[in-house]
């Protein structure tokens, strides 16, 4: 998709299909053969239009970005929210063609982005040494070919959240299930626990709880355990506090006030 016919045709398509959010690709992802993970996908009057377009038929936009230029062109646009927003930038030095890759932002950057308002989404959650090290041949073949270690790259996106972090940006906790192993579904509470030590644990919660809802647009309902929310509970073994690690022992949920079965491998 590009030039501003197929964007409109697109958007509106979309709009047809009762859609409830429109996701763009900012920049290609990590997975995506042939792509150049470092420059924009669109031009920002394109991504302006795609923005436009989408608000105007009622309709919130969240950009996938991992290359710098792409957030920058998001948070200049407007759009609602940012997956990933790495910051990725190419340096001079080091091997492969056109250099090695690194995260990179400017307190400039962070400051339009935290003074935008627009939530990111950190997509932590099997973003471990160990599991980047077991990742797809694909991946493990990119980040040799870039001289980058699973260790260097988990350090990389560490650093640019604690960054992030002094910046006093709100994260919204998502684990971008589904795109490999390391990132299999069912592993949500490993994306809330990976966030603990960036921003603490209280705020790591409250980036999967009452944050998420007000960035999907049920703050009014959900995420909270308040008079007239809906009563939706987790019930973990421990003290939550002490040890985020207690999300994975689940002992409880209950959704709108109905208990629901047990886990599976729970009685």
């Amino acid at each position: 998709m590009s030039g501003a016919s197929e964007i409109v045709a697109a958007e509106r398509e979309r709009a047809e299909r009762h859609v409830d959010v429109v996701k763009v690709m900012a920049r290609g992802g990590m997975m995506t053969a042939g792509t150049d993970v470092f420059v924009p996908q669109f031009s920002i009057e394109e991504l302006r239009l795609l923005v436009e377009q989408s608000h105007a038929a009622g309709l919130p936009v969240t950009a996938h970005a991992h290359a710098a230029a792409a957030v920058d062109q998001a948070v200049a646009v407007g759009v609602d929210g940012i997956e990933h927003a790495t910051y990725l930038v190419r340096l001079a030095d080091g091997p492969g063609p056109g250099g090695r890759p690194a995260t990179h932002a400017t307190d400039e950057q962070l400051a339009a982005l935290a003074a935008s308002g627009i939530p990111v989404g950190p997509t932590l959650g099997g973003f471990t040494t160990k599991l980047m090290a077991a990742a797809s041949p694909g991946i493990r073949q990119r980040l040799a070919d870039a001289g980058i270690t699973p260790e260097a790259l988990v350090e990389m996106r560490m650093s640019i959240l604690r960054q992030m972090t002094t910046f006093g940006l709100g994260f919204i906790s998502g684990a971008d299930a589904g795109i490999g192993p390391a990132k299999a579904h069912g592993r949500y509470a490993e994306a809330v626990i990976e966030l603990g030590p960036v921003t603490g644990t209280v705020p790591a919660l409250v980036a999967a709880s009452s944050g998420a809802a007000v960035a999907i647009g049920l703050g009014r309902s959900k995420g909270r355990l308040h008079r007239g929310y809906d009563a939706d509970v987790l019930v973990v073994g421990g003290n939550l506090a002490a040890d985020p690690a207690v999300l994975q022992d689940v002992r409880q949920v209950v959704l709108r006030g109905r208990p629901m079965p047990p886990p599976s491998g729970l009685s």
